[in-house]
């Protein structure tokens, strides 16, 4: 199928050891797919096998209809990017310059211009000439965030986006995930803050030992909040 990414059968070694067992799921264009569950359950490797960063990979994954392979340059090239959860800025380079090394042309519509980051993101407008290691931790996550925007992906992948923010950073990250579907970018999102994962996502995947166990429409989720909430609650 075009215009998706899919995730078939994937399997994920570190070493000798298997960490996803046939993790199977779909993202489509414009879409958020929000991957749950708690820590451990293999969340941020499916993220990193997406961009060829683990050791081994079993299985498929379709990107817009042509297999996603390789190392990361060409998977980045072909259409994916990855914003980690640790918040990587290129210290010693302002933030206006951290923008422009990332923008890329969208193959095609609409893309994102350095214009649009900072109207999503005012903070980094006030901070263009600033080197970007100066810059609290929730300024540097915005700039990631835009930075890989400007990259304009076909799918965008957010690690913990959210986690230690204030809640204005928090609001500023959801406005770029709202920003990023108009413009048909598809979304993975792994986040603890359910909160978050509510007001944006379209489906809804629990991960538990390297596998999806439950996987829920957002109007199921909408119907019932508290049933997705008691499988990510530590008993």
């Amino acid at each position: 199928m075009t215009g998706a990414l899919i995730y078939d059968n994937l399997c994920a070694f570190y070493g000798a050891s298997q960490i996803l067992h046939g993790v199977s799921f779909q993202v489509d264009k414009g879409s958020v797919a929000c991957l749950l569950g708690l820590n451990g359950m293999g969340k941020t490797t499916t993220l990193r096998a997406t961009m060829g960063l683990v050791d081994r990979t079993d299985g498929k994954i379709i990107l817009n209809g042509q297999e996603l392979r390789g190392p990361t340059h060409r998977r980045s090239k072909m259409g994916v990017t990855l914003v980690p959860e640790d918040r990587k800025v290129f210290a010693g380079l302002t933030v206006e310059e951290n923008l422009r090394v990332a923008q890329r042309k969208a193959a095609q519509g609409d893309d994102f211009k350095m214009n649009d980051a900072i109207e999503i993101f005012p903070r980094l407008g006030e901070r263009l000439g600033q080197k970007a290691g100066t810059l609290s931790g929730g300024e540097q996550q915005m700039l990631v965030v835009a930075r890989a925007m400007l990259a304009n992906p076909h799918y965008m992948m957010l690690d913990e986006p959210t986690e230690g923010l204030a809640p204005s950073y928090v609001d500023a990250i959801r406005d770029s995930i709202d920003a990023a579907r108009k413009r048909g970018i598809g979304i993975i999102l792994v986040e603890q803050s359910l909160p978050l994962a509510l007001a944006v996502g379209d489906r809804f995947y629990v991960m538990e030992n390297g596998q999806i166990i439950k996987f829920f429409e957002r109007k199921e989720v909408v119907a019932d909040p508290n049933r997705l909430a008691n499988m990510l609650t530590v008993e």
